[in-house]
This record gives structure tokens, C-alpha cells and sequence, in this order.
């Protein structure tokens, strides 16, 4: 499995996936929370618009972070995550639209797509044959419903792409040995996956540890996507403080990371 690999610029930290970087048309990174001008529990590359912290600091960060990480010159698409399974066309997305969905896909150069996470998986695919990316926010909820295999068969359908010329990257998020929920999370899982108990492991007292990192491999890896072309799990936010946002560690306010994937004009 290909790690996540750690490179600074001009004192922005961000990382990339050798799977994705050996890709010519694309552009792409993983965002921690070093080298911006947030302070306090924004501090310091807060990359996400929560309440409490100043504009000017987020638009700030995010200059110095598109910057860092080489991003062309294009529009940004975000939308308005609901921990669903929700696909959007990127390109079908009016400027300043606040459209809702956890997964955005595109095939048009010059355009960026982005998802804000602070625990959830952020996982960036792109098929290599067809020109095609996808920026998905993968949370407990939306991995629970299968929004991974939903954005890959939306991009089978939209953009003629087969699976098998897929990689897919994960981004920093909760590890399996953070991540306790309780016994009523469970059953969305047991239904999708025969092999659930592989990233299920009990606790006691109805509790269990969710490796929602390895689930979402195996549901890469079941909806066609080569496991050779499938990154290892990101680094846990919860663990490193120093380096990521933690929405479970925190609680809220606590800032964002951003993790962008671009299709070069």
C-alpha cells in the first residue's frame, strides 16, 4: 500500500499520494494544519468557515495553501456536506451555489474540487483513462450508505470510466484504534459487508472500535477499484494534534482541513 507522502512549502505542510502524483493531467493535496495565521482552536491553517473564526484568516490560509500545493489557476467547486451519499457534477454547479451532496466528480480541466473534513475520510479517486476525478467526504454515515461505490458508478455512468483504471487516495483521518461508537452504528455495516468484523472490533458494554479507513478500502476494492491502486489509510487526526483538526478530540469550534483534487487545463 502507498503511503501518504509529507512536503512543505514555504511553511505550509501538506501531503500527497504517490498514486496520484505519478498522474500528469492532476494536481492534488491533503491539507494538515501548519503554516497558516488562525489562532486559538483555529490555530493555525484553519481552512474551513466556522463560526468564530475571521474570514480574512480562512481566505488567508486558503491563498497560502493553494499556493503551497502548485493548484492551477480554475474555480474551486465545494458543496455542503450532509453525511450522506449524495454525487454532484462538479461542472453543473452554478458559482456560489450552496448545493448539498458529499462527493463531487468532474472530467473538465480547470476545475477544482474540495471536501473539508476534521475526522471523516476525505478520499480523492481519479480514473487515468478517462480523464476523470472525484473529491468524496466519506463519514461514518455516508461510508455506512455507500457513498464510495456511489461515486464510482456515477462516474461509470457520466463518464464512461471503468473501475479497474481507478486510484483512489485517503486523507487524514480517525483511525481505528479512535474511533469507539456504539452497538447501534453497527448494522449498516454488518448489511453491506459479509466481512464486517474485519474493521469491527469489540469493546464491551456495547461498544466497539470502527476502522472506518479499512471499510472504506474494502468497499474501493469491492466496487472494482485494483487494491494495488487503492492508498493505505491517512494518519489519524484524532492521534496527532499537532498536525489535524479533530472534530471527536475538540468538539466544536475546531477548524478544517481541505483536501483538493484539480484536473490541469
Amino acid at each position: 500500500m502507498n503511503s501518504l507522502e509529507r512536503q512543505d512549502s514555504g511553511g505550509v505542510e501538506f501531503l500527497r499520494s504517490p498514486l496520484l502524483e505519478e498522474i500528469g493531467f492532476l494536481r492534488h493535496a491533503f491539507s494538515t494544519r501548519r503554516g497558516g495565521v488562525s489562532e486559538g482552536c483555529f490555530r493555525s491553517l484553519n481552512l474551513g468557515r466556522a463560526r468564530g473564526e475571521t474570514p480574512d484568516n480562512v481566505a488567508e490560509n486558503r491563498r497560502r495553501f493553494f499556493e503551497a500545493a502548485d493548484f492551477p489557476a480554475g474555480r474551486l467547486v465545494e458543496v455542503k456536506q450532509v453525511h450522506g451519499c449524495e454525487v454532484r457534477i462538479a461542472d453543473r454547479i452554478s458559482p456560489g451555489e450552496r448545493a448539498c451532496g458529499d462527493a463531487l466528480i468532474t472530467n473538465a480541466s480547470g476545475l477544482g474540487l474540495a471536501v473539508q473534513t476534521a475526522d471523516c475520510i476525505p478520499v480523492l479517486i481519479a480514473d487515468v483513462r478517462q480523464t476523470a476525478a472525484a473529491a468524496v467526504h466519506a463519514g461514518r454515515k455516508g461510508v455506512a450508505g455507500g457513498v464510495l461505490p456511489a461515486t464510482i458508478e456515477r462516474m461509470r455512468e457520466e463518464y464512461g470510466c471503468d473501475p479497474k483504471d481507478m486510484r483512489a487516495a485517503l486523507g487524514p483521518a480517525i483511525s481505528g484504534d479512535c474511533y469507539e461508537v456504539g452497538e447501534e452504528c453497527l448494522p449498516p455495516f454488518r448489511e453491506r459487508h459479509r466481512n464486517w468484523r474485519d474493521f469491527a472490533t469489540p469493546l464491551g458494554q456495547g461498544k466497539w472500535l470502527l476502522d472506518l479507513p479499512q471499510a472504506a478500502r474494502f468497499q474501493l476494492a469491492s466496487a472494482g477499484v485494483p487494491e494495488s491502486r487503492i492508498g493505505a489509510p491517512g494518519p489519524c487526526t484524532f492521534s496527532e494534534s499537532s498536525r489535524f483538526f479533530s472534530y471527536r478530540r475538540d468538539g466544536p469550534p475546531t477548524g478544517r482541513l481541505l483536501s483538493a483534487i484539480w484536473i490541469g487545463a
